[in-house]
Parts: C-alpha cells; sequence; structure tokens
C-alpha cells in the first residue's frame, strides 16, 4: 500500500520544503510566495530560450493540480500568495521544482 499519496511525497526536497513552510507564520509565507512566484518567472523566462524546453509535467502533477483546485482540503489552500506559488511551480519541469524546494528547504533551515 503506497502512504505516499501527495504529489510532492515521491520527493523528499519537496516533502521537507513543504514541512518548513507549514511551520512559518502567514506573512513569512506571502512574502516567499512572492519571491517563489519571481524564481518561476525566471526560469520559464529562460526556458523560453532554449530551443526545446521540457513540456511534459507528468500525470502525478497534473491530477495533484487539479484535485488541489477542486478540494481546497489542503493547509496551504488558505493562503492565497501560497496556493499561487505552488500552483505556479507545479507547472515547472520537475528538475526546476525540486532545485527550487531543495533551495528553499536548505535556505530556510540555515
Amino acid at each position: 500500500m503506497n502512504l505516499k499519496r501527495r504529489w510532492y511525497d515521491n520527493h523528499e526536497e519537496a516533502t521537507r520544503a513543504f514541512d518548513i513552510l507549514q511551520k512559518l507564520d502567514n506573512e513569512s509565507r506571502r512574502r516567499l510566495s512572492k519571491d517563489l512566484i519571481e524564481i518561476v518567472k525566471q526560469i520559464k523566462e529562460l526556458h523560453r530560450e532554449e530551443e526545446e524546453p521540457t513540456l511534459s509535467l507528468g500525470i502525478e502533477r497534473v491530477l495533484g493540480l487539479y484535485q488541489q483546485s477542486v478540494n481546497e482540503r489542503r493547509w496551504y489552500d488558505t493562503n492565497h500568495d501560497l496556493k499561487y506559488a505552488l500552483k505556479t511551480m507545479s507547472t515547472l519541469p520537475t528538475e526546476d521544482f525540486l532545485n527550487i524546494m531543495e533551495g528553499l528547504s536548505v535556505s530556510i533551515n540555515d
């Protein structure tokens, strides 16, 4: 039986970053969300310059996005800024998403 139900549970970096995000106060989440959105915009701009950008999100992430918008039961759904930032990040190629999550968990833990 697979106990990892969330789309990000299969990645240690993402799980660790989500644990950290959950412990932040709402104002810190809001500020961090704005920074994350800017990072995603920069990464997307870099990919536009590539000859063949990665197009596939993967079925788990697409389903996670769909379920997120339908259910809105996750702890981060109550913070509009963070919810938007995470949806935006979810559209990145997996490697970019995981790099952001790893960087987030390292920089906040320091």
